[in-house]
């Protein structure tokens, strides 16, 4: 009797298979309706605090800085859906293609202008929905089991720590989105095998195709979909296979899509080592090794999600070899886990489901068959995580030794508690971790103090601390905001010297504590790096300037305007220096200029240095009409 209850205990029931009395009483319990309104109130009241939260990270790239949206408001979606994720951003379609994430940006734009308010209540309106469509399909997949265990497995996933990203960060709305219409479609895929209707297929196929605009990773599912329906139903090998026929399609029509709209990489486009350290192995051999710490590294978050970080850039996780124990640990573990599912695979062991589950959801971003922006990141746990929530639950009712097909919480009130502690704990740690995105400061100073390792939250944390600087008028706090910002782009280029924009900044802090020597150092190592570098090369002007070498600050802003013409920091500086060298005509043409750009620049100053300057080379005419102009903004001006 103990081994088939063991059996019992680790194998799925087939769905639709006959129901137990135990767990035909379990089910009569509450009504399914009652563990939904749980499940969702629990999911909004745990991250309701991010509705008052500000844009953070890159949020801003997609909603307030899209100026395509901004500008055309719904009149964007055509361009929207033919080009790449990032083209608003830097005019490629080099990379991603997710037409559905700024579609809805648009949308909500139209409705309610770019408020992050609107856009976090609206992620959490998703997640709340996705909690709600993934009990169903929970529920379904189980359906020979008490409700109580889709309800445990939900719970685990909706309370999750490791989701706080994808709930809190405004642009991982791609995640779900994708995910929510990912389990939508398979619940149609389910229905397709209990009743052999056709328009099953159809919706599962346009679900599934609008998961995929909303992020590629889905197509995974088309793998998943046929183990899941082989795991959880009676039916027949062909029938999976026709119920995995419309997803396989989908991807076919959206791999099509996608190299139509997006520029086939030229061979100058790679992925940057500052984005994913991978880039960095020396092998195939050094690359799987950390792939499979990283996959570790990943099991051990989700058993244990603290600390919890935005970044795991360059060099928070050293790229390692075979030679390190670290690695060979790592794959003796996983590859464990494989044979495992392996041996469990023809008696649909559910353990065996969970870890290929895990594997398949987690192969797009895992680096190894495809290089991708980024080595490591919290957010590409979001869909893996529903097998360990799946395992963690199984796990808990084995070591109770519980009836799995019969359990509730009044029945088993040891199971029940041990679940409960693990949901607090959960609780407790989300709201925690979603205070770190209340906006760009408290997230990158979280990011600091957790993944120190990384050039990114050095740099990120340093870039607002320049903002504060550019902003404030105390000389005191101007100074202390310059120190910091310093210190944290130095330890930023000690982790990473390569990076020019890094040292643009810190160039541009040393210019503000007006340490000229070692602001020129850093510019020009800047502009050494990246000779596109216009930021740099106008503040190497302005140091010049400052130092009144006139001649050398002429030079560095005509090479600024020559790579960026819409440069009125160069135009205006130049022309400022030209009549230090007493080179007039110049000096009007480049204060022309910065009019043209932005007739308000320095409030009325360009007026008046034209007027001048016209005066003094004796064409009055001009000087008047300059004098005019200048007198608009400045009543007070004379010549």
């Amino acid at each position: 009797m103990a081994k088939n209850k063991s059996q019992k205990i680790i194998t799925p029931v087939p769905a639709k298979g006959p129901e137990t009395p135990a767990a035909a009483k379990a089910n009569k319990a509450i009504a399914p309706k009652w563990y939904i309104i749980i499940l969702v109130a629990i999911a909004f009241i745990v991250n309701v605090r991010t509705i008052g939260y500000d844009y953070a990270l890159d949020d801003m790239v997609y909603t307030s800085e899209n100026t395509l949206i901004g500008i055309k408001d719904l009149g964007a979606i055509p361009a929207l859906l033919t080009h790449g994720k990032n083209y608003n951003f830097d005019k490629t379609d080099v990379g991603s293609y997710r037409p559905l994430l700024p579609v809805s940006f648009a949308v909500e734009h139209h409705f309610f202008g770019f408020n992050p308010a609107v856009s976090h209540a609206i992620n959490l309106v998703l997640f709340c929905l996705l909690v709600m469509v993934l009990f169903k399909l929970l529920q379904r997949m189980f359906s020979g089991y008490s409700i109580y265990i889709p309800f445990l497995i939900t719970l685990l996933f909706a309370l999750h720590p490791i989701h706080t990203e994808v709930v809190a960060n405004v642009k991982s709305r791609d995640e779900l989105l994708s995910m929510l219409f990912t389990v939508l479609s398979m619940l149609q895929s389910f229905r397709y095998i209990d009743n052999n209707k056709v328009k099953h297929l159809i919706l599962s196929a346009v679900y599934f195709f609008i998961a995929l605009l909303s992020k590629e990773s889905a197509i995974c599912f088309v793998a998943i979909v046929p183990l899941t329906l082989y795991f959880f139903t009676n039916g027949k090998p062909v029938k999976f296979l026709v119920a995995g026929i419309p997803y396989l399609l989908m991807a076919v029509v959206f791999m099509v899509m996608r190299s139509c709209f997006l520029t086939k990489p030229s061979g100058n486009e790679t992925v940057l080592i500052t984005e994913n350290f991978l880039v960095g192995a020396s092998g195939f051999a050094q690359k799987f090794a950390t792939i499979c710490w990283i996959q570790l590294r990943y099991i051990v978050l989700l058993i244990f999600p603290h600390p919890l970080s935005y970044d795991y850039s360059y060099n928070q996780v050293p790229v390692i070899g075979f030679a390190d124990p670290k690695a060979i640990l790592a794959l003796l573990i996983l590859a464990g886990l494989l044979v495992y599912a392996a041996m469990g695979f023809r008696r649909k062991d559910v353990f065996s489901f969970c870890i290929l589950f895990y594997f398949l959801a987690a192969s797009i971003t895992s680096n190894l068959f495809v290089e991708i922006g980024a080595t490591m990141g919290e957010r590409f746990l979001f869909v893996p995580s529903l097998g360990f929530c799946i395992a963690l639950v199984f796990i808990i009712i084995k070591l109770f030794k519980t009836d799995a097909s019969s359990v509730t919480y009044a029945t088993t009130p040891k199971l029940s508690v041990a679940i409960l502690a693990i949901a607090v704990l959960y609780s407790a740690k989300t709201m925690a971790r979603n205070e770190d995105w209340k906006n760009n400061f408290e997230l990158f100073k979280s990011g600091l103090e957790t993944t120190p390792g990384s050039w990114r939250t050095h740099d990120y944390l340093g870039m607002e601390y320049e903002k504060l600087a550019v902003a404030e008028h105390d000389p005191n706090n101007i100074q202390h905001y310059a120190n910091e910002a310093a210190a944290l782009f130095r330890q930023s280029i000690e982790i990473y010297p390569l990076r020019a924009d890094t040292h643009a900044d810190l160039g541009a802090m040393y210019l503000l504590l007006k340490n000229y020597d070692s602001a020129l150092v850093h510019l020009k190592q800047a502009v050494a790096l990246n000779p596109k570098q216009s930021t740099a090369m106008a503040n190497i002007g302005m140091v010049y300037m400052r130092m009144e070498k006139f001649p050398p600050a002429i030079e560095y802003f005509v090479r600024t305007i020559s790579i960026d013409s819409m440069n009125i920091l160069a135009e205006f500086n130049g022309a400022y220096c030209y009549t230090q060298v007493t080179k007039y005509d110049s000096a009007i043409l480049h204060f022309k200029r910065s009019i043209a750009i932005d007739p308000e620049y320095s409030e009325h100053k360009a007026f008046d240095n034209t007027a001048i300057l016209y005066k003094m080379t004796g064409k009055m005419d001009s000087a008047l009409k300059y004098e005019a102009l200048a007198r608009q903004r400045n009543p007070a001006f004379k010549l």
